[in-house]
């Protein structure tokens, strides 16, 4: 398996670091709402709020075309955030090979066969969580 990392469009994000907000599973598709990390190489990088380390904005990873979803070890109950806001922690490992993706977190265990998985940012220009 394959780190995400080497996706394309992925290598200037941190999922490890990133804050899941929910989860919607469809018939044909899985969808992550996040509050993600953006490294400094991403376009949309700003610097950080004095006091954070991070820079974040809203995003959803998106996987297209599911054939198949197993989700097991559905975790822990959510977490309240210092805003009120309920998150299920973090992505911790995503693994890919040949349209199968397995991941990992608080919120889970889940393995997607699907054509495709891409990282959507919020094109509103709002949800700059660095603050």
């Amino acid at each position: 398996m394959t780190p995400y990392e080497n996706l394309p469009g992925f290598d200037t994000y941190v999922l490890e670091e990133s804050w899941v907000l929910d989860v919607t599973a469809r018939p044909g598709s899985v969808v992550f709402r996040l509050d993600l990390v953006l490294t400094p190489e991403h376009p949309r990088y700003k610097l950080p709020h004095p006091g954070n380390n991070l820079f974040y904005l809203d995003g959803q990873l998106v996987f297209e075309e599911v054939t198949d979803l197993e989700w097991v070890a559905q975790g822990a109950p959510p977490a309240i955030d210092a805003t009120g806001e309920i998150d299920y922690g973090h992505i911790d490992t995503m693994t890919w090979d040949s349209g199968l993706y397995e991941l990992q977190g608080d919120w889970g265990e889940m393995r997607v066969r699907a054509r495709a998985a891409r990282l959507v940012l919020d094109d509103s220009g709002s949800g700059d969580r660095s603050s």
